[in-house]
């Protein structure tokens, strides 16, 4: 009889002090990007449970970030997260798939990631396990990359060259600026050979995307030869977030009404983002000064690998272009070798089922009214690996740029052999 009065005194000590080290245990996504419902916070057992937010027409709820706060540091907290079910347009709930990645991102300063342990998945919830790095720490669906950052990295990029210039390339519908860099020449009546235009954050919950331009231009910025070249021979024009007003809030922009960003571009543009990126390239194009347009996207959780998508019809286009594809690739393949290694072929937009969609994407569109030379493709890079992280996309970003670069060197205005 003593042992088991002891017993209980025993697990009711232990469930008293479990009760007292997660009694101050919350967690918040009020805050400028975050997204999260928080369903419930177990203090007695330290579980946190959450779906994305649903913000209704504003594209997949998918992406997730909160900060968890009243934490002890080294104590095991369990974030479960559950899909949305609610429809964030009419008639449309998201699949689980997208918003449970194999492994979180997770920050003790909100600004160097990385990454949690790989998490549990059954009967539709993902189970996280960490242990709280410190009293306040944040959780993401991966390194979060807000307009804020790009401000910060735009401004640095100005500080180190001087002769860089900054721009606004448009303010939002939501009255949002959308800014961007032009690196290479002196001035802006300066004519560089050649012209790129590098572009991410159509779809706001990529985060990822924005990481791997980051990396490109903090690579263009540097003293590599490969850059310094660059950065002689072209105007490259940067855009850290296409898609500002849903990045700042949190939502998700793909599928948004009454478009998302990459099935906007046509004659008549939703957006005044790329209505500016439209007249600004078409610009580059009459003077003869744009050669290459990259759109930086991340694909699908089951994916990878880094790859390219290719034009649909690439087998009917001018020669020029077709060898130019060619060329592309082959070097982006010895370019992009790890730790995200490139797939070795184009892949096609075939789930689009109609023209007139497939030629609102925007590097179809681009394709369509530029020159016969001129490259235009889409970079979609893997979310769902180990290394996917702000190193791994930047490794990506800087591979992409000694790509241009060699691309650039091969003459791609000249004649089709």
């Amino acid at each position: 009889m003593k042992f088991v009065f002891a017993a209980c005194l025993a697990i009711a000590a232990s469930t008293l002090q479990a009760e007292m080290e997660f009694a101050n245990l919350k967690a918040t996504a009020d805050f400028p990007g975050g997204s999260a419902v928080v369903k419930s916070v177990d203090r007695n057992l330290g579980i946190i449970h959450i779906s994305p937010q649903v913000r209704s027409e504003r594209g997949w709820p998918c992406w997730w970030y909160l900060r968890v706060d009243g934490a002890q540091e080294g104590q095991p907290i369990t974030l479960k997260l559950t899909a949305s079910d609610g429809e964030y347009r009419r008639g449309r709930v998201l699949s689980t798939d997208w918003s449970q990645p194999d492994r979180a991102a997770i920050s003790v300063d909100n600004v160097t990631w990385t990454q949690t342990p790989k998490c549990q998945k059954a009967n539709g919830t993902a189970t996280y396990s960490v242990q709280a790095p410190a009293e306040s720490f944040w959780m993401a669906w991966g390194p979060p990359f807000l307009p804020s950052h790009a401000d910060e990295v735009l401004e640095s990029l100005k500080s180190r060259l001087p002769r860089a210039t900054m721009f606004e390339l448009a303010k939002t519908r939501g009255g949002r600026s959308v800014r961007g860099i032009r690196i290479g020449g002196n001035t802006d009546t300066d004519s560089p050979e050649y012209g790129v235009w590098v572009q991410a954050r159509q779809h706001a919950w990529e985060a990822g995307s924005s990481w791997v331009g980051r990396g490109f231009v903090e690579w263009l910025a540097s003293d590599d030869q490969a850059a310094v070249n660059l950065r002689r021979v072209a105007a490259v024009y940067y855009v850290p977030v296409m898609d500002v007003d849903n990045a700042a809030m949190g939502a998700g922009g793909k599928d948004a009404v009454p478009r998302d960003h990459n099935r906007d571009w046509d004659d008549e543009p939703h957006y005044p983002e790329v209505a500016a990126a439209q007249k600004q390239i078409l610009k580059l194009n009459a003077d003869q000064r744009f050669d290459v347009f990259v759109d930086l996207h991340n694909p699908g959780g089951n994916e990878r690998r880094p790859y390219f998508f290719g034009p649909i019809n690439l087998d009917k286009l001018p020669a020029v272009q077709q060898q130019n594809h060619a060329r592309w690739l082959a070097i982006c393949k010895d370019a992009i070798s790890g730790p995200l290694p490139l797939e070795p072929g184009y892949k096609f937009a075939t789930y689009v089922k109609t023209d007139e969609e497939r030629n609102r994407m925007s590097a179809n569109w681009v394709r369509i009214h530029t020159t016969d030379h001129v490259l235009s493709t889409t970079l979609e890079t893997v979310w769902n690996t180990p290394h996917s992280t702000q190193a791994g996309y930047m490794t990506v970003g800087a591979q992409l740029g000694r790509a241009v670069s060699r691309y650039l060197e091969s003459n791609p205005r000249g004649p089709a052999e």
